[in-house]
């Protein structure tokens, strides 16, 4: 099924210039953040001014899909363009030694794909996840010209944003030997430990995502080159929940974790008002293509996602197989060509970013993408459609791993199998939005060519195993 095109109110001498000056792309990720949570899309209680300006100014993609419905493996396939039936990291998973599960050499990230052939410098500023401080898969090494933000490493982490123990009172950082005692991920720059200016000595107490801000606003002012492409990963709003002072909640019935929530919420929405206005400032706005969304799911760590509705009418939150757990916000603003106000129903998911961006950058598309490219759709001309999503994960909503499960998007219909227990379930979402009936047992034919995408969609995965007989291989 293809979209309708979408008629675009603008004259030929703006297009002809678009065409002749290749665009600045910033793609901002938020982290937990839930269909629900932003009031363009139904949020009742909390408000999200600046995303809503976006939103009104771009379109809004009402079915898009993260990568998985949890942070590695999400990440991973955004950066890859490999869904996880095919990705080198389908799970969270740490490593002796190393940490987290890191990408691997072999498999171009998208800053590289962009650089290809093309004039495009690239940034990142925020939270990266696929590989750690003692690996040689970071950001600076994999394609990033600048890098800012937090490393993981061989520890589990402890801290939220709130992460001013990091720095002496002389605002240098704190060696391993002291930050991994305290299970505190550390801070870099390019490739090595970042220490406070006096800017960021005034900063004090350092909230990271406000310092990452700071950086990507920076870069826009003043750093950048032209064109370029900004990566920006917040922290926000995943556990742990802390209460911003900077951003009062005047609700004191809430409990204290929903509060903490909404200072959360509403800091997120402010530093994306803080990085739009940056681009006003710079007079880089009508050039620059702004894209937003989110690496998974609600989730429901030390609050409760129904408190604000955070799923809106979709069921169960991250690490869910149900829309709860990976149907994400997807805002795509480029003034000129994607019309202010707009919607798109077309099917997508995140390993569409990487051809989408390719295509725009005049880049050629790794051959390892599952992606389709999507500028078509956003520019009113006919947009090839997936034929099918596929996805798989290890873990269930409570966080306990060994739950092997699938799930594909087909069309209308959404299969999802737990492997242990050999359970298949089947839902029309176009009738059953909410996925409150199982229908498998109406539609055998549609389960068994699920069943079968199934099949051809997975390839075995030694750090993740998925299937049983690859499990006892392991």
């Amino acid at each position: 099924m293809l979209i309708a095109p979408v008629i675009l109110g603008i004259g030929c001498s703006i297009a002809e210039n678009k065409a002749e000056q290749k665009p600045n792309i910033i793609y901002i990720l938020a982290d937990d953040l839930g269909y629900g949570d932003l009031s363009c899309l139904g949020q009742e209680t909390l408000y999200t001014p600046n995303i809503d300006k976006l939103a009104k100014e771009g379109m809004i993609f009402t079915q898009h899909y993260a990568g998985s419905p949890v942070c590695g493996p999400s990440r991973a396939v955004l950066m890859t363009g490999q869904h996880t039936g095919h990705a080198i990291i389908r799970g969270n998973k740490a490593f002796q030694g190393i940490g987290v599960a890191p990408l691997e050499p072999q498999i171009v990230t998208l800053p590289e794909a962009l650089k290809n052939n093309t004039s495009y410098t690239t940034a990142m500023c925020g939270r990266w996840h696929l590989g750690g401080e003692l690996s040689d898969q970071t950001p600076y090494h994999r394609g990033f010209d600048y890098h800012f933000g937090k490393l993981s490493s061989d520890y589990g982490n402890r801290f939220g944003v709130m992460i001013d123990t990091l720095w002496d009172e002389t605002g240098n950082h704190i060696p391993y030997q002291s930050y991994s005692k305290l299970q505190v991920e550390p801070m870099y720059e390019n490739g090595k430990l970042f220490n406070l200016s006096e800017v960021e000595m005034a900063m004090r107490p350092i909230n990271m995502d406000e310092l990452v801000t700071d950086k990507a606003v920076r870069y826009i002012e003043t750093d950048r080159k032209y064109p370029f492409f900004l990566y920006i990963a917040y922290s926000l709003v995943h556990a742990p929940m802390e209460y911003h002072k900077k951003y009062p909640v005047s609700n004191t019935d809430w409990p204290e974790e929903e509060r903490a929530f909404a200072s959360m919420l509403t800091a997120l929405d402010d530093y994306v008002g803080k990085i739009l206005k940056a681009l006003d400032d710079a007079g880089l706005t009508d050039n620059t293509i702004v894209i937003f969304s989110s690496d998974n799911g609600a989730h429901s760590e030390q609050h409760d996602y129904r408190f604000f509705n955070s799923s809106g009418k979709f069921k169960e939150y991250k690490r869910s197989f149900h829309e709860g757990g990976f149907r994400e916000p997807l805002i795509v603003r480029w003034p000129g060509v994607v019309d202010a106000g707009s919607h798109s129903d077309h099917i997508s998911a995140f390993w569409d970013i990487m051809p989408t961006l390719c295509d725009i950058a005049g880049a050629p598309v790794p051959e390892q993408s599952d992606g389709i490219s999507f500028l078509p759709g956003i520019k009113g001309e006919k947009q090839t459609e997936h034929e099918y999503l596929y996805w798989e994960f290890n873990e269930d909503i409570y966080k306990k791993k060994g739950n092997y499960k699938q799930a594909v998007r087909l069309d209308d219909w959404k299969g999802i199998y737990y492997i242990n227990d050999d359970i298949f379930e089947l839902y029309n979402l176009k009738e059953d939005i909410s996925e409150e009936n199982n229908i498998a047992e109406e539609y055998p034919d549609i389960v068994e060519k699920i069943r079968e995408i199934m099949k051809e969609a997975h390839t075995p995965n030694e750090r993740f195993p998925l299937l049983k007989e690859e499990r006892a291989m392991n």
